[in-house]
């Protein structure tokens, strides 16, 4: 039986920092979706909204210079195009 309530306690609390770790990730996300509705004058959802930072690290880092190889820029530019298809089908 003390074998059983210590699995519960034990459980118990780890959910609570699962869940107050999701809760510390999530406010900051919807802030950014609250901005983007905003901007794009139309409601956003959590899923659109990192659709949309995907293609914006995946343009940043295939636009902007780098010290870094051909294979490596056509590997972002295709990064790019798959985010942009993602994002015209998810919005």
């Amino acid at each position: 039986m003390n074998n059983e309530l210590i699995l519960s306690n034990r459980e118990q609390k780890i959910d609570q920092v699962l869940t107050q770790l999701a809760t510390a990730v999530n406010r900051p996300l919807r802030n950014v979706t609250s901005y983007y509705s905003r901007v794009l004058e139309r409601q956003l959802n959590i899923r659109q909204t990192l659709c949309l930072l995907n293609a914006q690290l995946a343009f940043f880092l295939t636009v902007f210079p780098a010290q870094c190889s051909a294979v490596v820029r056509i590997l972002c530019a295709c990064w790019l195009v798959a985010s942009l298809l993602k994002c015209r089908e998810e919005l």
